[in-house]
Parts: C-alpha cells; structure tokens; sequence
C-alpha cells in the first residue's frame, strides 16, 4: 500500500529494544529483538533465532507511523499503526470490526474477521488509516 519513496527512518540507527505485550490487561515482558537499519529507510527486525523481517514506517496525521511489514513467504504485507516517541515505540490496534462499518465499505474495505480487514482497494492508505479508531496499546518496545 505504501511506496518505499514514503518510508521515513523512524528509528533512526535502529539498536535493541526490549518488547513487552499486554495480557490480560498487564503488560509482560516480551522477546527482544534487534533493529537493523537498511537502504532506503527499510528497518530489519531480527528475533532471537536470527530471522530477519523487512518493515518500513510510513507517516500519517496525529503523530503516527504505519508500519507496513512484510509477510513471510511472499504473502504480501501486514500494517500495525505505531507511535514512536524517543526510545519507545507503541503499538495500537485498529480493529477492523470497532470501525464505522459504512465508510469501511465506501472506502473498499472488506472484513476478513473482528480483527482482520484487506484495503488491497482503498486508495489512500495513509488518510485511511489516519482515520481508523485505535484500541489500547497491546505491545510496546523500548530501546536499550
């Protein structure tokens, strides 16, 4: 959905950030990964067991950044909206199913399930997900 022209270094020199998910309502912490910056502003995260996975971070209104990540095996790619302020990165979820159902449907969307949606049709993803309803934050990473 995004141009690699529109990826900005978000994370500047990338480094190790621990990781922490909530559940339950409490936040625990997660694995850690490394973030490796690349060319064209394309960020590696690499887990513990060394498998790297390309994401670029995308501006949109509000302060936020999508990033767009890409999905093993060629299977095209996956958008978490993220708040990065400093050394902390938030990310927030956007629901398919919490989201005005009628501009879903006027902007192409179609709901895969509650937590799901393809906008392989929608033809501006940054105002459109500037526009999405977010949820508490669910993960969060903090730089080392």
């Amino acid at each position: 959905m995004f141009s690699p022209a529109s990826a900005i270094p978000a994370l500047g020199n990338g480094g190790r950030y621990a990781t922490f998910e909530v559940d339950e309502g409490k936040e625990k912490p997660s694995d850690p990964i490394v973030v490796r910056p690349g060319p064209a502003n394309v960020y590696d995260f690499v887990n513990e067991k060394g498998h790297a996975t390309p994401v670029t971070f995308h501006p949109i209104a509000g302060g936020l950044h999508v990033a767009q990540v890409s999905l093993d095996g060629g299977q095209g790619y996956g958008y978490v909206v993220a708040r990065v302020a400093g050394h902390e990165v938030t990310i927030m979820p956007a629901e398919c199913a919490r989201q005005d159902k009628a501009k879903m449907d006027a902007l192409g969307v179609v709901q895969v399930n509650p937590y799901e949606c393809r906008i392989d049709r929608v033809a501006d993803p940054a105002a459109f997900f500037a526009g999405l309803s977010f949820s508490p934050a669910v993960s969060r990473m903090v730089r080392e």
